[in-house]
């Protein structure tokens, strides 16, 4: 188990994918600082819709991302533009706020299964994510994405595709690479008749 920092926001960050984000209050600029001077990362966890926290229960979810900053420019009204890139996922046990609220977790590697192939019958979401990737709303960051890895076009797809918070969070705790394509398919037909 390793103390990390938690950034709780209304997203989910897969391992592969890379996220732009602003950071102006104090607590996330002080451990982007830290972050950038150890070089380490932190975690990003999709918090929890208001409704959802119950009995000072915790505000996110219990598997979030370990990012990685890997570039950042200053902007305007001091705020502080990052783009991390997601390395890992985590699963994340008591957690504790520090002085200035900045939230630190214990938190545990979750393992992937390491060279998983897409299957035969997967070969039409591998020409989706080919075909989301290139598209110009996409803004893509230069991520190398191994069309043959399951793991990877599961979460690449994950990332693009439009499914509820909820259901991008399923995708983050799904195990299995395979599993985790065959419920974007299911999810994406059930895009079709929402």
């Amino acid at each position: 188990m390793v103390e990390l920092p938690l950034f709780p926001l209304p997203v989910v960050l897969y391992p592969t994918t890379v996220m732009p984000l602003q950071i102006f209050e104090p607590r996330y600029l002080r451990m982007v600082k830290e972050s950038l001077q150890n070089q380490t990362g932190f975690v990003i966890v999709q918090s929890l819709p208001e409704k959802q926290v119950q009995n000072g229960d915790r505000p996110f979810y219990r598997v979030g991302c370990y990012a990685k900053v890997i570039d950042w420019h200053p902007q305007a009204n001091d705020m502080l533009g990052i783009e991390v890139e997601g390395q890992f996922r985590v699963r994340i046990h008591d957690c504790r706020a520090e002085q200035d609220n900045l939230l630190v977790g214990q938190c545990v590697p979750i393992e992937e299964p390491s060279g998983v192939l897409v299957a035969e019958k997967y070969q039409l979401l591998v020409k989706l994510a080919k075909e989301l990737e290139e598209h110009p709303m996409v803004e893509t960051f230069d991520t190398e994405i191994d069309y043959r890895d399951a793991a990877q076009v599961g979460y690449l797809l994950a990332e693009l595709l439009p499914f509820t918070p909820a259901e991008k969070q399923l995708l983050l705790e799904s195990d299995d690479p395979l599993l985790r394509l065959e419920a974007i398919q299911s999810l994406l037909q059930q895009l079709g008749t929402r």
